[in-house]
């Protein structure tokens, strides 16, 4: 046809679909794109999938609601553990046979004729379509006020254990904020101050509920 004749050899032979990034937004969109036939391979800064996810607390409960993977079956649960759902993600990655290069981080895509050129830290890659799915996780909202830059400010939290034994202030009214309260809370010798504005309170009735049970000095 005339639109296969204007794409060079170089691009047909290509993947039509580079996805960057292997959080959920990614794996989703990649997994579909093969089950419509569409030859793809994903991306990923990290070591590891999942994203976002992959830097929660440990054990940290996920909501999400049951759904259909294309050629790997129905995922049927509401509540998880974080592990759980990361493993649930690599068996799927395993089972569908999709292309995830982990440890590969794009540095420039730029346009050209045929398609793109996606430059990464390993090699360039001629593709038609770029996917990007890399979430928000590494621009964390900021205060805007003098001291957030010290070393003594964090803007994730996996390891509740090494704040043991400190005054901590946790800043913010979601249920990121909250569940991260709680965790820090249940260490050994640690005080936590919850900042929130009640009014704009986001978290959960669940979460709520533990917060007004609990003995902690919010």
């Amino acid at each position: 046809s005339t639109a296969a004749a204007s794409i060079s050899p170089a691009a047909r032979s290509a993947p039509r679909s580079r996805h960057i990034g292997a959080g959920p937004a990614g794996l989703s969109a990649t997994i579909n794109a093969k089950a419509h036939g569409l030859n793809t391979v994903t991306l990923e800064k990290e070591p590891d999938l999942g994203g976002t996810v992959r830097h929660y607390p440990r054990r940290k409960l996920v909501m999400t609601r049951p759904f259909e993977v294309p050629e790997y079956g129905k995922v049927d649960f509401t509540e998880v553990q974080k592990e759980d759902l990361i493993s649930t993600w690599q068996d799927m990655v395993d089972k569908t046979g999709i292309s995830v290069n982990v440890g590969e981080s794009v540095v420039a895509v730029e346009r050209e004729e045929d398609g793109f050129t996606v430059q990464t830290n390993n090699e360039s890659y001629s593709t038609r379509r770029v996917i990007l799915a890399i979430g928000r996780r590494g621009t964390p909202r900021k205060l805007g006020i003098p001291g957030e830059e010290r070393s003594g400010v964090y803007y994730s939290l996996m390891e509740p254990e090494h704040f043991a034994g400190r005054k901590l202030l946790i800043v913010g009214g979601g249920d990121s904020a909250v569940e991260a309260a709680l965790m820090l809370a249940d260490q050994p010798g640690t005080t936590v101050h919850l900042s929130r504005a009640i009014r704009s309170c986001r978290d959960r009735r669940k979460n709520q509920a533990v917060v007004v049970d609990q003995p902690h000095p919010y």
